[in-house]
């Protein structure tokens, strides 16, 4: 009897607990143009573009609020970011990369947004409660924002372009450029020349382009296939 007891006391407390999950971001990859599309660009312009990396959910504010926080006023501006950090099983939570002390909760229940923090608020919130160690604050006035994304810095980005770079004759040059983090990589930089009159398609890396006209200023073409 004892031992039942103890069973389902033992239920309950996992019943009430708090799932904790830390979110991992999302990887993407962006091409660009569309394939076969009639594109045009200028010299020093990229004709063809490839992204990869990570991205984590985010809201960004869309109306300024207060908040006080151990006697510190702050002001949340309007376009300020909110990172998707982790959830709980009642609530996700984000938080703003220039301060871990507060952040927002979302109720999961589709109320109302709460302010979260480490420490106690001084008055300018209504009283809050505690939760999973965090003191969570209802704000007198709702919260307006909007879902967005936002890069992960700490994980590394990789760009490709290949840049138009003019015409000479019947041959076209180009600029082959890769880049980690927005920082060009000088090893991976390459001028690149065709012959117009030998083939209409060239190609590079995979990557396949329809020459349709061909000025010393701007290049009308189709991607026919990516990096």
């Amino acid at each position: 009897m004892h031992r039942l007891i103890f069973l389902i006391f033992s239920i309950v407390l996992v019943s009430c607990g708090v799932t904790k999950t830390y979110v991992v971001p999302e990887r993407f990859t962006i091409f660009e143009p569309e394939l076969n599309q009639i594109s045009h660009t200028g010299i020093g312009t990229p004709l063809v573009y490839k992204e990869k990396g990570h991205t984590y959910n985010a809201i960004k504010i869309t109306k300024a609020f207060n908040i006080t926080l151990d006697g510190d006023f702050k002001v949340i501006e309007d376009g300020t970011i909110f990172i998707n950090q982790y959830n709980t099983n009642t609530y996700d939570f984000y938080s703003s990369s220039s301060n871990s002390e507060f952040g927002i909760a979302i109720p999961k229940n589709g109320k109302n947004p709460l302010i979260y923090t480490s420490i106690y608020n001084d008055g300018i919130y209504t009283t809050g409660f505690r939760y999973n160690g965090l003191n969570l604050i209802r704000p007198k006035e709702q919260i307006s924002y909007i879902q967005t994304k936002v890069t992960a810095e700490k994980k590394d980005r990789f760009k490709q372009e290949f840049t138009y770079n003019g015409r000479v004759g019947d041959a076209l040059k180009f600029i082959y450029r890769e880049y980690v983090n927005d920082y060009a990589r000088p090893a991976f930089t390459q001028d690149l020349q065709y012959d117009l009159s030998e083939s209409k398609t060239i190609g590079f890396r995979g990557m396949r382009i329809k020459i349709i006209k061909a000025t010393n200023t701007k290049i009308e073409y189709q991607v026919l296939n990516y990096f």
